[in-house]
């Protein structure tokens, strides 16, 4: 393993007054350009969580750039914000389009040609569905046990939330997408149904070979972390 470096950052949102805390991981052997990975958090998880730190080193000794940040109402940015993440929802979905302006503007000079690859699990899932997918800037999205419609949670949403977090509402069917997304989901996750990935997979018109399905792992994909690594991990190389 290569020497490890994270340095911290404020990522601001000025409209209203706060800056999400984040941190970009990268290596001694990091080149001075080289594509972002953006590792995106489940509920109430953050940027210290075991399960994201695990996808930042593993992908920041691969030669990426990998941003991960605290959403509003979760990890450090909490401080800010209050713990209500029900009540600042739409705002933790739109948000990641801020951090992919911030990164485009202020990281720049370690950006390799405008790569920008989103990857995130449950909730951080859903985000890459929703904003991720319709930012074009987004070159690569891999979504890990994503739900695809808000309404079967047992939070009820208000409805003009829920069309603004479902993935059942971005995602549109394209060919294209089948060089651009990769699935992943567990039979026995216990938090997210199963048959949200065939939903998705449907709906985007994936082909098999870009959707992995495990028969045990759970939510948090126990036993097939690495697989999940080296899968992402070829896949990126190829965009």
């Amino acid at each position: 393993m290569n020497n490890l470096e994270i340095e911290n950052f404020d990522v601001p949102i000025k409209e209203d007054n706060i800056n999400l805390k984040g941190s970009l991981y990268y290596t001694s052997e990091t080149p001075k350009k080289a594509p972002f990975l953006i590792n995106l958090a489940g509920l109430l998880d953050h940027r210290d969580s075991y399960f994201v730190k695990f996808f930042c080193e593993k992908f920041a000794n691969t030669g990426f750039y990998v941003f991960s940040y605290d959403y509003r109402a979760h990890g450090e940015t909490k401080k800010q914000t209050g713990s209500r993440w029900d009540k600042m929802v739409t705002k933790i979905f739109s948000d990641i389009q801020i951090v992919i302006d911030w990164i485009i503007k202020n990281q720049s000079q370690r950006l390799l040609n405008e790569k920008i690859f989103l990857f995130g699990r449950s909730l951080g899932g859903a985000i890459i569905l929703t904003h991720g997918f319709i930012d074009n800037r987004v070159k690569a999205l891999i979504a890990l046990c994503t739900r695809y419609d808000y309404h079967t949670t047992m939070v009820r949403f208000p409805e003009e939330d829920i069309v603004k977090i479902s993935p059942k509402y971005f995602l549109r069917n394209d060919p294209a997408n089948n060089k651009r997304i990769l699935l992943a989901h567990c039979k026995d996750d216990n938090r997210i149904p199963f048959n949200n990935i065939n939903q998705i997979k449907e709906h985007l018109g994936l082909n098999e070979e870009n959707v992995f399905k495990f028969d045990t792992g759970g939510h948090s994909f126990k036993g097939h972390r690495e697989e999940i690594f080296e899968i992402s991990k070829e896949f990126l190389k190829k965009i």
